[in-house]
Formats: structure tokens, C-alpha cells, sequence
């Protein structure tokens, strides 16, 4: 596995790997794709990211109280979604920058924070501040590839998340593996989650 520290929320995206990442798109999803490349204030689905946000930072914050918790993130720091040293951006502000740049679907946000808490049942992966990112990307991966007509390649994804694309892959089979391979969601658990990010 590649060096853990490599994750830098910062790295940037050249207009040559987006001309390229957006080839096999059409006209339509080309538009979108530069468009939220853009800095604006009128950041799409900027109510749901924010409580996104506040879901998981409550989540970081009850996990915080756990009498073993210094155990756990020691346990957790050989795994591959642990990071060596805490991301310096925030989980809304990374969540503004992948919407920014992928344009993802509501439903693909959605999707993605159901997907993470199938994930910690399934697997007993308690979120910390050093694994959150990295399982945050890799969930709205997996769910925009299940959920969106058309979407980029991991190059143009691993950019994004400022990571290698072989550690992106590699954490994208991870999280899908600990989902059991399973990413479907009925109607009825969807709108539970959606009604409770409202």
C-alpha cells in the first residue's frame, strides 16, 4: 500500500485531466463538470451537505466519549482507511469541494451516509478524525458508480480526494468489500435517511 500520508486535501485539478476525464461525457454533464469547477456561493446541495456534516461530526464526537478510544484508533491505524495525521479540512468543506467537482446527485449524498453506516455495522469500524475522510470519499465513490448515468474515471476521482489512484481503487474495493459487495438500498430506508437529513 502506498505511503498513508500521502492524502493532501489540497491537491489541485489541471484543466488537461479534466478535458480528458470529460471526453466519454456528453455536452450536458461537460457543462456540469466545468461549471462546478467554478467558485461560486450558490453551492448545490449545500443543505444536505451541511447536515451530512453535522451527522458524522456528532458521530466523531459520541465516539470521542468511548473509554477505549485511544485504544481503538491505535487498533485502526493499520487499516486502510486510517490516514497518519488528521486531514486539515473539515468534513463539510471536503464535502463542498467533492460536490464542486463532481457535481453529485442528492440522492448520491444520500446514498453515500447509508452506505457508511451499513459499513461501521457490518464491520465494527468505529469513525475517527483519521479515517473519516478517507471513508467519506470512498462511499461517495461507490455511490456515485451505483447511482449516477455517467460519471469520471479514477484518475479524475483520486485528484479530487487527493490521493494516488491506486490507493483511491484500492480504498474503493475496500469499502465495497466490507459492504459485502452490496450497495442496494430499498425505497423505505432511503426515505428514512432522507427524511432525517431533512
Amino acid at each position: 500500500m502506498s505511503d498513508k500520508s500521502s492524502f493532501d486535501s489540497e491537491a489541485s485539478i489541471d484543466d488537461e485531466s479534466i478535458e480528458e476525464d470529460t471526453k466519454s461525457l456528453t455536452e450536458k454533464d461537460k457543462d456540469k463538470a466545468q461549471s462546478g469547477l467554478e467558485k461560486n456561493d450558490s453551492i448545490e446541495n449545500l443543505n444536505l451537505i451541511n447536515a451530512i456534516s453535522n451527522t458524522l461530526n456528532t458521530i466523531l464526537e459520541n465516539n470521542k466519549k468511548q473509554k477505549n478510544y485511544r485504544d481503538i484508533i491505535k487498533k485502526q491505524s493499520t487499516m486502510y482507511f486510517s490516514a497518519n495525521l488528521i486531514p486539515g479540512i473539515t468534513i463539510k468543506d471536503y464535502l463542498i469541494r467533492i460536490q464542486n467537482y463532481s457535481g453529485m446527485e442528492k440522492g448520491t449524498l444520500i446514498l453515500s451516509l447509508i452506505l457508511i453506516d451499513h459499513m461501521c455495522k457490518k464491520s465494527n469500524i468505529i469513525l475517527t478524525p483519521y479515517n473519516i475522510h478517507r471513508i467519506l470519499f470512498s462511499s461517495v465513490l461507490v455511490s456515485i458508480k451505483y447511482n449516477e448515468d455517467s460519471y469520471y474515471d479514477n484518475n479524475f476521482y483520486a485528484q479530487i480526494a487527493g490521493i494516488k489512484a491506486n490507493e483511491l481503487q484500492l480504498l474503493e474495493y475496500k469499502f465495497f468489500e466490507l459492504n459485502d459487495f452490496h450497495v442496494y438500498v430499498n425505497d423505505k430506508e432511503f426515505e428514512q435517511y432522507e427524511l432525517y437529513l431533512s
